[in-house]
Protein backbone atom coordinates (compact mmCIF):
# COMPACT_ATOMS: atom_id res chain seq x y z
CA UNK A 1 0.00 0.00 0.00
CA UNK A 2 1.13 3.63 -0.83
CA UNK A 3 1.11 6.51 1.63
CA UNK A 4 -2.11 8.20 0.23
CA UNK A 5 -4.19 4.75 0.64
CA UNK A 6 -6.60 4.53 3.65
CA UNK A 7 -6.58 1.75 5.92
CA UNK A 8 -9.65 -0.54 7.16
CA UNK A 9 -11.03 -1.19 10.38
CA UNK A 10 -10.18 -4.70 9.50
CA UNK A 11 -6.23 -3.89 9.19
CA UNK A 12 -6.48 -1.74 12.31
CA UNK A 13 -8.02 -4.34 14.44
CA UNK A 14 -5.32 -7.13 12.76
CA UNK A 15 -2.41 -4.35 13.88
CA UNK A 16 -3.39 -3.92 17.37
CA UNK A 17 -3.66 -8.05 17.46
CA UNK A 18 -0.05 -8.28 16.26
CA UNK A 19 1.03 -5.58 18.53
CA UNK A 20 -0.28 -7.29 21.68
CA UNK A 21 1.33 -10.58 20.56
CA UNK A 22 4.34 -8.67 19.98
CA UNK A 23 4.15 -6.66 23.49
CA UNK A 24 3.61 -10.47 24.98
CA UNK A 25 6.38 -12.45 23.07
CA UNK A 26 8.83 -9.29 24.49
CA UNK A 27 7.69 -9.35 27.80
CA UNK A 28 8.30 -13.09 27.50
CA UNK A 29 11.95 -13.08 26.32
CA UNK A 30 13.14 -10.51 28.81
CA UNK A 31 10.72 -10.23 31.79
CA UNK A 32 11.32 -6.89 32.07
CA UNK A 33 7.83 -3.89 31.65
CA UNK A 34 7.74 -2.89 28.49
CA UNK A 35 6.84 0.61 26.55
CA UNK A 36 5.11 0.37 23.63
CA UNK A 37 4.89 3.60 21.40
CA UNK A 38 2.03 4.67 18.73
CA UNK A 39 1.20 8.06 17.46
CA UNK A 40 -2.24 9.53 18.07
CA UNK A 41 -3.59 10.30 14.51
CA UNK A 42 -7.44 9.93 13.66
CA UNK A 43 -8.57 9.02 10.36
CA UNK A 44 -7.56 6.39 8.01
CA UNK A 45 -4.37 7.72 7.27
CA UNK A 46 -1.50 6.68 9.80
CA UNK A 47 1.33 5.93 7.53
CA UNK A 48 1.95 10.30 6.68
CA UNK A 49 5.03 12.31 6.59
CA UNK A 50 3.33 14.33 9.68
CA UNK A 51 2.73 10.88 11.63
CA UNK A 52 6.77 9.56 10.68
CA UNK A 53 7.97 13.03 12.17
CA UNK A 54 5.62 12.81 15.42
CA UNK A 55 7.18 9.34 15.62
CA UNK A 56 10.32 9.40 15.06
CA UNK A 57 10.98 12.99 17.66
CA UNK A 58 9.19 11.12 20.23
CA UNK A 59 11.54 8.03 19.73
CA UNK A 60 14.76 10.37 19.86
CA UNK A 61 12.86 12.21 23.01
CA UNK A 62 12.50 9.06 24.54
CA UNK A 63 15.52 7.66 23.90
CA UNK A 64 17.17 10.57 25.39
CA UNK A 65 15.34 10.66 28.50
CA UNK A 66 15.83 7.12 29.58
CA UNK A 67 19.74 7.10 28.63
CA UNK A 68 19.59 10.69 31.13
CA UNK A 69 18.00 8.80 33.41
CA UNK A 70 20.51 5.66 33.66
CA UNK A 71 17.42 3.47 32.04
CA UNK A 72 18.85 2.05 29.23
CA UNK A 73 17.15 0.15 27.10
CA UNK A 74 17.62 -3.83 27.12
CA UNK A 75 15.51 -3.77 23.17
CA UNK A 76 14.60 -1.14 21.01
CA UNK A 77 12.14 -1.66 18.04
CA UNK A 78 10.99 0.63 15.66
CA UNK A 79 8.56 -0.29 12.94
CA UNK A 80 6.88 1.65 10.25
CA UNK A 81 3.53 0.27 9.59
CA UNK A 82 0.85 1.39 7.21
CA UNK A 83 -1.42 1.31 10.14
CA UNK A 84 0.90 3.59 11.86
CA UNK A 85 4.59 3.37 13.38
CA UNK A 86 5.34 1.27 16.28
CA UNK A 87 7.98 1.49 19.07
CA UNK A 88 8.82 -1.43 21.34
CA UNK A 89 11.44 -0.45 24.04
CA UNK A 90 12.13 -2.93 26.92
CA UNK A 91 13.99 -1.72 30.21
CA UNK A 92 15.15 -3.13 33.43
CA UNK A 93 12.85 -1.09 36.11
CA UNK A 94 10.09 -0.49 37.93
CA UNK A 95 6.88 -0.58 35.90
CA UNK A 96 5.30 2.22 37.93
CA UNK A 97 8.16 4.22 37.82
CA UNK A 98 8.23 3.72 34.09
CA UNK A 99 4.36 4.74 33.97
CA UNK A 100 5.18 7.88 35.88
CA UNK A 101 8.22 8.90 33.57
CA UNK A 102 6.17 8.34 30.27
CA UNK A 103 3.53 10.27 31.77
CA UNK A 104 5.33 12.88 32.36
CA UNK A 105 7.02 13.08 29.16
CA UNK A 106 3.13 12.96 27.59
CA UNK A 107 2.65 15.83 29.72
CA UNK A 108 5.78 17.86 29.32
CA UNK A 109 6.62 17.60 25.62
CA UNK A 110 5.46 19.65 22.84
CA UNK A 111 4.37 16.88 21.31
CA UNK A 112 3.55 14.65 24.06
CA UNK A 113 0.39 14.71 23.42
CA UNK A 114 0.61 13.58 19.97
CA UNK A 115 2.28 10.62 21.48
CA UNK A 116 0.39 7.34 23.66
CA UNK A 117 2.96 5.20 25.44
CA UNK A 118 1.59 2.48 27.10
CA UNK A 119 3.35 0.83 29.65
CA UNK A 120 2.91 -2.97 30.03
CA UNK A 121 4.43 -4.47 33.37
CA UNK A 122 6.37 -7.54 33.45
CA UNK A 123 2.76 -9.96 34.06
CA UNK A 124 1.37 -8.33 30.77
CA UNK A 125 -0.81 -5.71 32.34
CA UNK A 126 -1.07 -2.42 30.80
CA UNK A 127 -0.74 0.08 33.78
CA UNK A 128 -3.45 2.54 33.44
CA UNK A 129 -3.09 6.77 34.01
CA UNK A 130 -5.59 6.17 36.56
CA UNK A 131 -3.66 3.81 38.85
CA UNK A 132 -1.05 6.81 39.03
CA UNK A 133 -3.92 8.43 40.08
CA UNK A 134 -3.59 10.30 36.75
CA UNK A 135 -6.78 12.23 35.00
CA UNK A 136 -7.89 10.65 31.25
CA UNK A 137 -6.36 12.42 28.78
CA UNK A 138 -8.26 15.67 27.69
CA UNK A 139 -8.94 16.10 23.93
CA UNK A 140 -7.13 18.19 21.71
CA UNK A 141 -10.13 20.87 20.60
CA UNK A 142 -12.22 20.80 23.72
CA UNK A 143 -11.96 20.03 27.53
CA UNK A 144 -14.04 16.70 27.20
CA UNK A 145 -12.64 13.68 27.92
CA UNK A 146 -10.61 12.60 24.43
CA UNK A 147 -12.31 8.91 24.19
CA UNK A 148 -15.17 10.62 24.77
CA UNK A 149 -15.11 12.69 21.97
CA UNK A 150 -13.39 10.31 20.12
CA UNK A 151 -16.45 8.10 20.10
CA UNK A 152 -18.77 9.99 19.51
CA UNK A 153 -16.97 11.99 17.27
CA UNK A 154 -17.76 15.09 18.48
CA UNK A 155 -14.68 16.78 15.86
CA UNK A 156 -14.42 16.21 12.32
CA UNK A 157 -10.63 14.59 11.51
CA UNK A 158 -10.12 16.85 9.10
CA UNK A 159 -9.83 19.87 12.14
CA UNK A 160 -7.97 17.60 14.40
CA UNK A 161 -5.55 16.61 12.03
CA UNK A 162 -5.08 20.64 11.37
CA UNK A 163 -4.76 21.11 15.57
CA UNK A 164 -1.94 17.93 15.15
CA UNK A 165 -0.53 19.85 12.01
CA UNK A 166 -0.43 23.30 14.00
CA UNK A 167 1.29 21.32 17.27
CA UNK A 168 3.88 19.78 14.95
CA UNK A 169 4.86 23.20 12.94
CA UNK A 170 4.91 24.97 16.05
CA UNK A 171 7.24 22.36 17.59
CA UNK A 172 9.28 22.30 15.04
CA UNK A 173 9.38 25.98 13.70
CA UNK A 174 10.79 26.13 17.12
CA UNK A 175 13.62 23.88 16.94
CA UNK A 176 15.21 25.35 14.07
CA UNK A 177 16.40 28.32 16.16
CA UNK A 178 17.76 26.64 19.01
Amino acid sequence: MTEDCGITLEQMLKARDERVLKQKKLIKRFDQPLISLTVNIPGRYKKTTLSSRIFNEGCNMLSKKLEETGNHPQYFEKRELVTGPEAYVVVNSDEYALKEFVLQLESLHPLGRLLDFDVIGSNGQIISREELSYPKRKCLLCDEDAHICARSRAHSIDLLLEKIQSITDAYFAGRIFK
